[in-house]
């Protein structure tokens, strides 16, 4: 073993760095469709171009689609994705997609986006305690994660299908509906104690009541 790796701490454990694994992959811009392999050190799908520091996704072994012409369907060895038009990406998720000491508590919220031509109805997951609409508007990621997807193409009813995971580009949503809580002041139970949130909830419910000097 390398004596340097050795007395390094971050080579291994919590932060040694991942190995690079191949990653089947269906990318979908406004026009065209493109399947193949990238390489990837992550295995959450959001991370895979999110964590990307080229301008461009790599795919190999691609097979390129185009919507307006079903028929110009062409293979290549390697295609570069311009990332600033991807509208969405589609890959299987690993076992160890991410290590539970980076995980944010999140809680899932079905929603409905608009990515012309294509519209997702899912799960995209927020923070716990917030409200669907903040935890949307004011991720940091350019590329957000839906679960349970169903994509429909008024335009291209063929591109229809369902997907575990996607991850999608957050500014090329025109618009995001989202299906809020029917009572969302009860997740204030998740970030306060249950006394207090409870004396809350009680108060909301009585807004007439004079609070106690």
């Amino acid at each position: 073993m390398n004596a340097h790796a050795a007395d390094d701490p971050f080579a291994s454990g919590a932060f040694a760095p991942s190995a690079v694994n191949n990653v089947q992959v269906d990318v979908y811009t406004a026009a065209f469709r493109v399947s193949g392999i990238t390489a990837s050190r992550f295995g959450r799908v959001a991370d895979i171009v999110n964590q990307l520091s080229s301008s461009h996704l790599v795919i190999e072994q691609a097979t390129v689609s185009e919507f307006a012409d079903p028929a110009a369907t062409l293979g290549a060895q390697q295609v570069l994705l311009n990332l600033d038009e991807v509208l969405f990406l589609i890959a299987a998720e690993t076992e160890s997609a991410a290590r539970p000491e980076m995980r944010i508590p999140k809680r899932a919220v079905r929603a409905q986006l608009a990515l012309p031509p294509f519209r997702l109805t899912g799960n995209v997951h927020v923070p716990q305690g917030s409200r669907p609409i903040d935890g949307l508007l004011n991720a940091g990621e350019r590329f957000l994660p839906m679960t349970e997807v169903t994509i429909a193409c008024g335009a291209h009813p063929e591109l229809g299908r369902t997907a575990a995971a996607l991850a999608l580009q957050r500014a090329k949503s025109q618009l995001i509906l989202v299906q809020d809580d029917e009572r969302p002041d009860e997740l204030l139970a998740d970030v306060l104690d249950q006394a207090t949130a409870e004396r809350w909830l009680q108060a909301r419910e009585r807004p007439d009541e004079e609070e106690p000097g």
